[in-house]
C-alpha cells in the first residue's frame, strides 16, 4: 500500500515534469547543458522504501534510513553496510538493521559505488536515533546515471504529501495498539518501534517494506 501511494504521487511528479521538459523545448544548448543535473548540493529524495538520497555534488550522493524507519524499527543494535567498492543498485538490497530477533534489509535507493562507510554508525547504531539524523548518513556512493534514478524517488511537496499519507497508514495498521501511535504535535512517537510486539512488527514491515 506504501509503495501504491508512492507510485501514484511519483506519478503526478512525472506529468508536472512532462509539461516542464515541452516548455523547456526551444531552450539554447547553453542553457540546456548548464541544467543537465537540476539538483544543487543539499537536495533531498526518498525512496518508496524508506531510505533517503542526499545530494553532495553530481557525481557523489549520502543514503541513509528516513525517520519513519528509525521510529517504526526501534533502536539499531547492529547495522550491517556494504564495503566501499560494492556496486548496490536502486530497489535492491542495500543494508540490513539489527534488533534483537528483529531483522530489515533495506533497499537502496539509488544505484552506484560504495566509495565510504560511515564507520561511526556500524560501532555505535543508536547514533541513528538522534536528531537531526539526516546528517548520520551511512553510505557515500558514486552514482551510476543519477539523474534519471532521482527522478524515481520522491522530493519536494511530492514527498511531503507521501509522509503524511504514510503517517495516517501507519496509524490505521496499528488500530489495535495499546499505546499511542503519534505524539503531541501529530509526528510519529520517535521510539514507536521499542513498544512493538513482533506480531505488530510483522504487520508494519509487510506493510510498509514488502
Amino acid at each position: 500500500m506504501s509503495v501504491l501511494l508512492a507510485l501514484l504521487f511519483l506519478g503526478i511528479a512525472v506529468a508536472i515534469g512532462y509539461w516542464l521538459e515541452k516548455r523547456r523545448a526551444g531552450v539554447p544548448r547553453e542553457e540546456v547543458l548548464e541544467a543537465k543535473f537540476p539538483y544543487g548540493e543539499g537536495a533531498f529524495f526518498v525512496h518508496p522504501g524508506h531510505a533517503w538520497v542526499k545530494v553532495v555534488e553530481p557525481n557523489l550522493v549520502t543514503v541513509g534510513v528516513d525517520e519513519f524507519t528509525r521510529s517504526v524499527f526501534g533502536s539499531v543494535e547492529e547495522l550491517a553496510l556494504p564495503e566501499p567498492g560494492v556496486l548496490i543498485r536502486q530497489g535492491g538490497k542495500g543494508w540490513r538493521l539489527k534488533r534483537g530477533e528483529r531483522r530489515l534489509d533495506q533497499t537502496a535507493p539509488i544505484t552506484g559505488r560504495v566509495v565510504e562507510v560511515n564507520r561511526d554508525l556500524v560501532q555505535n547504531p543508536r547514533l541513528l536515533a538522534e536528531k537531526g539524523a539526516q546528517s548520520n548518513w551511512m553510505l557515500k556512493i558514486r552514482p551510476v546515471s543519477a539523474k534519471s534514478h532521482l527522478k524515481n524517488l520522491l522530493h519536494g511537496n511530492v514527498l511531503s504529501r507521501w509522509n503524511q499519507s504514510v503517517k495516517e497508514q501507519l496509524v490505521a495498521t496499528l488500530t489495535t495498539a495499546e499505546f499511542p501511535v503519534l505524539q503531541e504535535g501529530g509526528e510519529i512517537k520517535s521510539d514507536l518501534g521499542d513498544g512493538l510486539t513482533p506480531q505488530q512488527w510483522k504487520k508494519v514491515s509487510r506493510e510498509f517494506f514488502d
